[in-house]
């Protein structure tokens, strides 16, 4: 008897429902944020990190977001070139620049954050209350062990030299 043709073999790995999942939610995401304020994922964060922050150095961006500072500076620098994100000397500190949302980028921000939400109801909807509260407290778990894995991981790498 033949035998069903099998997947790949990281289909049934619960890392890749959880990643496949995200890649979803992220490009749904990524299409309505750049269809509705013409801004990416990252800029979207970017801006929202910005406003929770500011003032703020390119440096406590970099660190608060864990993102590579090429990047961010990268993304500020076209914030600021489209006006989003105002960047002035910073006021003790000559060789830093202060990082703070203009009125363009509040109003930018104000519109994602309108999307974000209502693209959360949607989802939401295909949950009970119960379910979206044990989905997250899953998600809590598994990131919580990634992290100790990730340190198991650091250690044995170490350990080798």
């Amino acid at each position: 008897m033949p035998h069903a043709p099998r997947g790949p073999a990281f289909c049934p790995l619960l890392s890749y429902e959880v990643n496949s999942t995200s890649d979803v939610l992220r490009r749904s995401a990524a299409l309505r944020f750049r269809r509705e304020q013409d801004c990416s994922l990252m800029e979207w964060r970017t801006l929202a990190l910005i406003e929770h922050l500011q003032p703020v150095t390119l440096r406590a961006l970099t660190d608060y977001s864990s993102t590579d500072k090429a990047q961010i500076s990268r993304i500020v620098t076209g914030l600021v070139g489209r006006g989003m994100v105002r960047r002035r000397a910073h006021r003790t500190d000559a060789r830093s620049a202060e990082l703070a949302l203009t009125a363009a980028g509040t109003r930018t921000l104000a519109g994602l954050v309108a999307a974000a939400r209502d693209r959360d109801r949607a989802l939401r909807e295909v949950l009970s209350a119960e379910e979206a509260e044990q989905l997250v407290a899953a998600l809590n778990k598994l990131k919580a062990r990634a992290q100790e894995l990730i340190a198991q991981e650091e250690e044995a790498l170490a350990a080798r030299g």
